[in-house]
């Protein structure tokens, strides 16, 4: 297996934020949202938002189709869970979804690919922190890379 790791860069998107209201509800808000920001993955998003900024980011990433594949090699596109949730999305389509401690998402994009590709990964982070956890900034903390197999 050969791997090629997607670090960066990567441009982050804030797409909403979450608002915690004195009801206890929280509000999704699209205005004053930080600038977009480009970061080397893996890192969660505070460097980019703060630690405590909780919503939704996109991270967006352009990447040439590996060469020298021959006939018969899969190329697997392997994201490793964020904080919280992400969605992932290659030229628009949605491929799957990852979670917060469960297994890498592992989708096979070999049939897909193209000589310039786009990836999107949606972030959602809700919640800066679970009660009596400490509170951790959301963002994509693992890898994301290609394995191409014979």
């Amino acid at each position: 297996m050969h791997t090629i790791r997607l670090r960066g860069p990567w441009q982050l998107e804030p797409i909403l934020r979450y608002v915690p209201q004195a009801d206890g509800t929280v509000l999704s808000v699209t205005d004053d949202l930080p600038s977009e920001a480009r970061a080397t993955m893996p890192a969660d998003w505070s460097a980019s938002f703060g630690g405590d900024f909780v919503g939704r980011v996109r991270y967006h990433r352009n990447f040439q189709k590996p060469t020298g594949l021959d006939a018969g090699e899969r190329v697997f596109l392997v994201v490793e869970p964020p904080r919280s949730r992400g969605m992932v999305n290659f030229f628009d389509q949605p491929l799957g979804e990852v979670l917060h401690d469960a297994s890498p998402g592992r989708f096979d994009i070999t049939d897909h690919l193209q000589d310039h590709n786009r990836l999107d990964i949606i972030v959602e982070h809700p919640s800066a922190g679970r009660e009596g956890e400490a509170s951790q900034a959301g963002g994509l903390i693992g890898e994301v890379r290609l394995e191409i197999e014979d």
